[in-house]
């Protein structure tokens, strides 16, 4: 009798769905690619494929190209498609990581096996697949994504086999469209074999590898050789679109500063995009369990000094050739190329040809980091250098005292105003000047703010372009520049003013923010230009900060919406806003009057928009901000924190309301929410929140509750100051402060419990006491007289906290045994 029919399950029938339909779709690109390979094809002319009168082959007057790189065939590209969809597999579902697995063996005995990890297997397969195939899979547009995760995956010795395959090559591939790419993505990951090969780690050659092996050149040897083979055309690859970002990074690696993949001066934003589009794998090191970017965490977020700290060990021969590219680089100077490369006349005044290529799209990048690297020397910025010839001299004269007179400095004079006018307002070059900006020393710094930024403010803050560049200005001025600045900025027509305003530009006055908050000077000055700018004069207009600023809609615009009308905010708004909350006490006082006049309605929206939410973050974070009008916002939302938090970036809101909370504010909230516990747990995003608040505990224990939120504040305050310690840097003790210092810490290690709030209010307490009495003996007696009554509170809180937990526990049981009565 045949067995029933099993129907099967719900989830194996859409299973099979899926794959089905993936199927199809596959089948149908693949026709579609062979349906597109026919018709050009077709398309093509029959004599194109003859030998021409010069004996080539090809339609491009008889010639072909010669900088196109070989076609891989086609069985070897559907290989490598296949080897991309098995590394993205085994990157997104973990599939190859050691573990163990339980058998059944022979003798029916279950025993734990250990799974071979094939991701090995797989590298080494590609990698065998790969030989005499570098230049056409570096070629392709598919395959050389293959080839850039390969490389993320290989060791050292594999890198520089594949660099070495490339040898003879290099001018062709970093002109190409996607080999460039691959070379990149190389030269990125040689700045790590370098710096171990520098310090006497190289990588061996496989047993398997033969003899041939052994006289692989280093790494070190082998980027030597390929800049020998740039340096003839560097001057012309610097415009290449392709060619340009490999020599950046060949800069960056032969200086030893550390890139990645995610640097914005290593890769474009087109190139980034494009990564980040094709999954998991690229740009990680997916042979390794702990996937992570390829330096991106030490890097990201570091500044100009530490920059410095992250450089990578470079041997001498990186230094010869350095001097060298400098060399070559020097010769935009001497015949000039434009973006075409056609010849240009020898520039008359020094430098012009730096000062071209500084106002390209493409060769400024290069530029850009010529000066910065130029920075980091130890005598920073020289007078002829890279920074010397954008800024036409400007770094001699400043380092001569005063500028040189003659017919020579009025030309210098007239083509640095000239120049640089047009520098700030390209949005190419734009980004160069900002730089300039950045790292110049201060008196060069000061120059350049008083020969094109003084008295012509009111012109550059309107550009779109030019508003950038002036923002970083504004974030270096000091107190005496800031006042100079706010005088010019109050004589320019409030009408005039609010265009920043009507066409989102709000750099300057974030800026202006900024610096008043650094120098914690003019903060006044820069709170009323704003609420002049706005149109916000009386005390009744300024309730109406929050909603003006954050939708950029100056009083007369806001006037005039309608009723029902519900504008968004804006990020400039916001931004603004938070920067603005920045401020030292009383000038922010205007912003915490505006959201104390909002409505609950009009606030619950700023809790629910991702971009206005940010606001409160920073008013609830941010240390300027007074306790007062920290705990009376706070306690405005009493009552109203369960309908805050039941939204995905309310819920967000409500949690950052309670970390910043007191102990005493902590149980207002809970006390408000203890008959909301149900709404709370039904909630998809509240319960995250609700969790935090531990209501159950604060119903049963309710002095429990209190003494471990008092914990928990303790540690986060504590986090937050040794996290502030570290950032700061280290200064030498003198001997008797050392010794004191040792003395405390003995001390200190009578008692290892945490500090709580009855701790703080003793050693508050005898602090001022010894601050009153004056005297080293004095201070002694009240170091000891503080120790010993830490010691007696501590003892104190214990007893307290275990008696109330006894006199609850027997509460309990009491409250039991009546109701069971």
């Amino acid at each position: 009798m045949p067995r029933p029919r099993q129907r099967k399950s719900t989830v194996s029938r859409k299973e099979e769905k899926r794959l089905k339909r993936e199927q199809e779709e596959k089948e149908a690109a693949a026709q579609l690619e062979r349906e597109k390979r026919m018709r050009e094809r077709k398309s093509k002319m029959e004599w194109d494929a003859l030998p021409s009168a010069s004996g080539s082959r090809g339609g491009n007057n008889g010639m072909f190209d010669p900088d196109a790189l070989p076609e891989p065939d086609p069985d070897t590209k559907a290989y490598f498609a296949r080897v991309s969809e098995q590394i993205e597999e085994m990157t997104q579902m973990g599939h190859g990581r050691r573990e163990t697995q339980i058998i059944v063996n022979e003798d029916g005995e279950e025993v734990e096996e250990e799974v071979e990890d094939e991701r090995p297997l797989l590298l080494r397969s590609a990698l065998e697949s790969l030989s005499g195939h570098e230049l056409a899979l570096a070629g392709d547009h598919e395959t050389s994504v293959v080839l850039e995760r390969l490389l993320y995956a290989m060791d050292d010795f594999a890198k520089r086999v594949l660099l070495d395959r490339f040898t003879g090559e290099f001018e062709r591939l970093v002109k190409h469209r996607h080999a460039s790419h691959v070379l990149q993505t190389l030269f990125e990951l040689a700045g790590e074999t370098v710096d171990r090969e520098t310090r006497g780690n190289i990588a061996p050659a496989p047993a398997s590898a033969g003899e041939a092996a052994a006289d692989l050149p280093t790494m070190t040897s082998l980027l030597t050789s390929l800049l020998t083979e740039l340096l003839p055309s560097i001057t012309t690859l610097i415009y290449d679109p392709f060619a340009s970002h490999c020599i950046r990074i060949l800069l960056l690696v032969f200086s030893g500063v550390a890139t990645s993949s995610a640097d914005p001066k290593s890769r474009s934003k087109k190139s980034a995009q494009f990564r980040k589009g094709q999954g998991a794998s690229l740009g990680k090191n997916w042979l390794s369990d702990d996937v992570s970017f390829t330096k991106e965490k030490d890097t990201k977020g570091k500044g100009k000094a530490s920059a410095a700290e992250q450089r990578f060990a470079t041997p001498p021969e990186f230094r010869t050739a350095l001097k060298e590219l400098y060399a070559a680089l020097d010769a935009l100077d001497g015949a000039s190329v434009d973006h075409a490369g056609v010849s240009l006349p020898t520039a008359t005044i020094a430098g012009e040809g730096v000062r071209r290529a500084a106002l390209h799209e493409v060769a400024g990048p290069v530029l850009r980091i010529l000066v910065e690297l130029e920075a980091l020397q130890p005598g920073g910025w020289a007078p002829g250098g890279w920074a010397d010839r954008i800024l036409v001299g400007l770094v001699s004269e400043v380092a001569e005292g005063s500028p040189v007179a003659g017919e020579s400095a009025t030309a210098n004079q007239d083509l640095r105003e000239e120049y640089l006018a047009g520098l700030l307002r390209h949005p190419a070059s734009s980004p160069t000047f900002e730089m300039l900006l950045q790292l110049a020393p201060k008196s060069v710094f000061d120059a350049i703010w008083q020969a094109f930024f003084v008295g012509k403010v009111h012109r550059l803050a309107a550009n779109a372009v030019a508003n950038f560049v002036v923002a970083v200005g504004i974030s270096r001025v000091d107190e005496v520049q800031l006042t100079a600045l706010l005088v010019e900025l109050r004589g320019i027509a409030q009408e005039r003013r609010g265009e920043w305003i009507d066409n989102y530009r709000t750099g300057v006055l974030r800026a202006l923010l900024e610096s008043a908050s650094r120098l914690s000077a003019c903060e006044a000055e820069v709170s009323e230009l704003i609420l002049d700018t706005f149109g916000l004069a009386t005390a009744e207009d300024r309730k109406l900060v929050v909603p003006c600023v954050l939708t950029l809609n100056r009083l007369v615009h806001w006037q005039k919406l309608k009723p029902d009308a519900t504008p968004e905010p804006t990020t400039q708004g916001s931004v603004l806003i938070q920067t603005w909350l920045k401020l030292h006490a009383p000038h922010q006082q205007v912003v915490f009057d505006s959201i104390a006049a909002l409505s609950f309605d009009s606030l619950l929206a700023i809790t629910r928009s991702a971009t206005s939410s940010r606001i409160l973050d920073v008013l609830l974070t941010s240390p300027t901000t007074p306790p007062r009008a920290l705990r009376s916002f706070i306690m405005s939302l009493l009552g109203h924190f369960h309908t805050i938090a039941d939204d995905r970036i309310g819920s967000r809101v409500a949690e950052r309301c309670f970390a910043s909370a007191d102990v005493y504010l902590k149980d207002k909230m809970a006390q408000s929410l203890c008959d909301k516990q149900s709404d709370l747990q039904r909630s998809a995003y509240a319960h995250f929140f609700a969790r935090k608040l531990e209501l159950p505990l604060w119903g049963r224990r309710r002095d429990d509750w209190k003494a471990k939120m008092a914990r928990a504040t303790q540690e986060e305050k504590d986090r937050q100051r040794a996290e502030a310690e570290a950032a700061q840097p280290a200064k030498p003790a003198a001997p008797a402060q050392a010794a004191e210092e040792e003395g405390g810490s003995k001390r200190k290690k009578k008692r290892e419990r945490k500090a709580d709030e009855v701790d703080e209010i003793f050693a508050a307490a005898s602090a001022s006491k010894g601050a009153s009495a004056g005297g080293p003996a004095v201070g002694q007696a009240a170091d000891r007289e503080r120790d010993e009554d830490e010691e007696r509170a501590a003892k104190k809180a214990r007893k307290a906290e275990k008696r109330a937990r006894d006199t609850q526990g027997m509460e309990d049981v009491l409250a039991a045994i009546k109701a069971s009565v």
